[in-house]
Formats: C-alpha cells, structure tokens, sequence
C-alpha cells in the first residue's frame, strides 16, 4: 500500500527511537526564503500546538484554519494535518496518549478534542501559557515523582481547556451523548449508519441526540454522521490505493454507485476526480 500522508508515530522529533507517552517543547520557528516543505501528517497519539505569536494556516483534515495568536490546535489520533506559517511562530507542542493518565474515566469526561480549534484569548490565553510554561518545565527536570506530576499537570490543561468550551456543551447531559456517539462511529469504523441506529444504540430518543449534536456543532445527527463519513473516504482516498470499490464496501455503502453519489453530492466532485486532484 501506497501512503501519502505520512506517518509520524515518535512524539519527540529529536530523539525518534525512545519511547514516550508524554512530549512537550516550547518552540519558536522563523519562516525562511528556502523553507523544508513539511508533508501532510498526521499521528497515533494526541497533540495540542497552542500558538503565542504568528500567523498562517493550519489544515486540518482538509478544511483551514487560521493560524493567529492564541490559537489552539486539538488533534486526535489519525487526524490529516499540515501548518503552513508566514510569519515568526511561537508555539507550545504538547503530545500524550491515554497511558498517561493512572484514571481512564478521566479522559471519558473531557469534551475538547471533538474541536479541531479554538482561539483563546485574555485573561485565559495567559492561564493556559502559564499552565504549559510549568508542564514544559517539570518536563526537563529530573525529580521525584516526575510521571505523576506531569500526569497531573496535563490534567489542570486540559480541564482549563474543558471549562473555556460554552457553557451549553459542557452541560453533563449534552456532553456524554455527543462523547458516547463520537465513541460509536470510531468503533464503527467511520461507516455511514442512519442516526436513528446510533439513538438505539445509545438508548437515547433521536431528538435528544440530535439536540446535543447540535449544540457542539451545528448540525444535526445525520449531518454530522455524514461529515465524518466524508472525511473517512477522503483519507482512504488520499492515503491508500485503495478503489473506490473497496472504499464504498469498507465504509458500508450498498453499491459503488452509492457511495460516488454520497460523495460527488458532498464535495462537489467524484471519488476519482478527488484524488486526481489531490495527487
């Protein structure tokens, strides 16, 4: 298999054999005339880049967003992403899986990485630099106890970033279905599945899922099923060689022509012309 998005599985870029569950540096990139032309990635692990100065655009999975001061790029794993800067950039790279934390339900209660962004601003954009200052400094020091207080410092970012979402979304109510439906369509593989099938599953009435759906992002259950799908097909596009066959039948379409109709609809061109035009 082909891959054109690539792979980076080490969290720190210096030291590509040890392996860690946690990374964190503070950065400072200058755009240059002859700039190394980074390819588009993504990682199996979570990665927050918090932006303190500079400009430019993000993309991720294929949709842009602007790279400004206070900037916040949440990243799950497999998540399509490539910065493109254009002026000084200062940034926090912070990267984690799950291992690091001793508590699992923890991660469960946190809402943030169903957003791809968020710009922070005073007085919380100078709590969350502080916050990451104190994480990258316990981070090169060799002190007692030093995995349970990273553990512990990643929790008090995330929470703050938790607590800066609407209040709608952080209602408990809201929270889990739209947490426990994102869990559904990863397990299921990104499949399109009619949104009542997720409300049964859930044990929820569809008005109630599609209200907390809504809330996070505007749209309503089948749309947003729909989204996810979408994205899907374009990194199995992108990044295997696989057909247009094989990608309708892996994402539970009942026939080819289905899935070119699903896709030609939501993006405007075939499966095919899409990756032509992306190659």
């Amino acid at each position: 298999m082909h891959e054109v998005i690539k792979l980076v599985a080490n969290m720190d870029p210096d030291n590509l054999n040890e392996k860690q569950n946690f990374f964190i540096r503070q950065s400072i990139v200058s755009p240059s005339p002859n700039p190394i032309v980074q390819p588009l990635h993504r990682h199996p692990f979570f990665e927050l880049i918090f932006v303190t100065q500079g400009q430019g655009v993000m993309q991720i999975d294929f949709k842009d967003k602007t790279i400004q001061k206070g900037s916040l790029f949440l990243l799950s794993p497999s998540q399509t992403h490539l910065p493109t800067i254009t002026d000084e950039f200062h940034y926090y790279l912070l990267r984690f899986d799950l291992s690091i934390f001793s508590d699992k339900i923890f991660f469960e209660n946190l809402s943030i990485f169903n957003f791809d962004a968020l710009v922070i601003e005073e007085p919380s954009f100078s709590i969350l630099d502080n916050l990451l200052l104190n994480l990258n400094h316990e981070f090169y020091q060799d002190k007692l106890l030093k995995h349970c207080s990273l553990s512990n410092l990643l929790k008090l970012v995330l929470i703050n970033i938790q607590r800066l979402l609407p209040e709608v979304v952080n209602a408990k109510s809201e929270t889990s279905h739209f947490i426990a439906l994102n869990h559904l369509i990863d397990k299921n593989s990104y499949k399109i599945v009619n949104s009542s099938e997720y409300a049964k599953q859930m044990k929820v009435p569809i008005k109630v899922l599609n209200n907390a759906v809504k809330e996070y992002t505007g749209l309503t259950c089948g749309e947003y099923i729909r989204s996810k799908t979408l994205i899907e097909a374009k990194r199995l596009l992108l990044y295997t060689d696989k057909n247009a066959n094989e990608i309708a039948y892996e994402l539970g379409f009942v026939d080819t022509a289905y899935f070119n109709r699903f896709f030609k609809r939501e993006e405007g061109v075939t499966p095919i012309k899409f990756r032509k035009k992306s190659l």
